[in-house]
């Protein structure tokens, strides 16, 4: 009789702790849904404070063992939900991101605009030649005014200035491929455009640590067919301008260049300005806020060119 006791008491001390285990799943499962209600509507919490909850009913339920277990998956499930949560708004964040642009299926032709249903615009800077001081303030505008840009700079240059061109990169901003020199590309044969890129492309992504592809912007806007087939074929996509702000000119004035970017500006432009000028930097706070103001967004060169045919 005793034995047959002994071995009741240790059924029920089994049951008891299936039980505890069950109540265990149920109230993870429970924390689960609750967790995942409020994420959707407030926003994520921090990880440790939702393991802090999780943990005080299950050291009271279960065992170490069965609790660590349960946190491991309640772990994986939380950070694979952070994990689909990136942000890509690009006029919050300027991004050096990959490329939703597709050479092969989005480059029929030299690329001059995007896409004229949406009110957008892209800002492209040529990085020639190199003036620090006026570089540093153009940073700074299209940082304080959120926006992201493309630069497209000479291997020369990066050659001769790789602090500054890392300086573009750090940013995180892109930096295209200008050739490897100030040449016109129509005068050149196929071997010596290659060359061209790839002499660029070398000195460029030793200097961010990426590839400058795929866009290549031809000096003097120099394209033909030979130019447009033979950059295609090295994985390159030609993108000129919409217009130009004219900034370099010795013509222009601070005043003359913004008007002209602010009254030319229509639906897809991309919008050509030079780095390295003074007036450029002088001007770009007022062309973003004017841009804005006229209800133009900014966005990256690629998702402009990503959405044109």
């Amino acid at each position: 009789m005793a034995n047959y006791q002994n071995y009741r008491r240790y059924r029920n001390q089994g049951g008891d702790g299936r039980q505890r285990v069950g109540k265990a799943v149920l109230l993870l499962a429970a924390f689960l849904f609750i967790y995942l209600i409020a994420r959707a509507i407030f926003g994520s919490d921090k990880n440790t404070s939702i393991l802090n909850t999780l943990n005080e009913p299950l050291a009271n339920v279960g065992s170490a063992n069965t609790a660590n277990n349960i946190n491991g998956i309640v772990n994986g499930a939380i950070n694979g939900n952070n994990n689909s949560n990136t942000n890509t708004n690009v006029n919050a964040s300027p991004s050096a991101s990959s490329s939703t642009f597709s050479v092969a299926s989005n480059c029929a032709a030299v690329k001059s605009r995007g896409s004229e249903t949406k009110k957008a615009v892209a800002l492209t800077f040529n990085v020639g030649t190199i003036k620090e001081g006026s570089i540093d303030a153009v940073l700074t505008g299209l940082k304080n005014g959120s926006v992201p840009a493309a630069f497209f700079a000479t291997g020369d240059v990066a050659s001769g200035n790789a602090a500054l061109v890392k300086k573009i990169a750090d940013a995180n901003f892109p930096v295209y491929n200008f050739g490897n020199s100030l040449v016109k590309f129509t005068d050149l044969q196929e071997a010596g455009i290659t060359e061209q890129l790839t002499k660029a492309e070398a000195s460029i992504s030793a200097v961010t640590g990426v590839s400058t592809k795929p866009f290549f912007r031809p000096p003097y806007n120099a394209v033909d067919d030979t130019v447009l087939a033979t950059v295609k074929k090295d994985g390159y996509c030609p993108v000129v301008s919409t217009f130009d702000a004219l900034d370099w000119s010795a013509d222009s004035t601070a005043a003359s260049s913004k008007e002209r970017v602010l009254s030319k500006a229509s639906n897809g432009s991309i919008i050509l300005m030079q780095a390295s000028n003074s007036i450029t930097a002088e001007i770009l706070p007022d062309v973003i806020s004017g841009l804005k103001a006229k209800g133009f967004t900014f966005v990256s060169l690629d998702a402009l060119l990503a959405s044109s045919s």
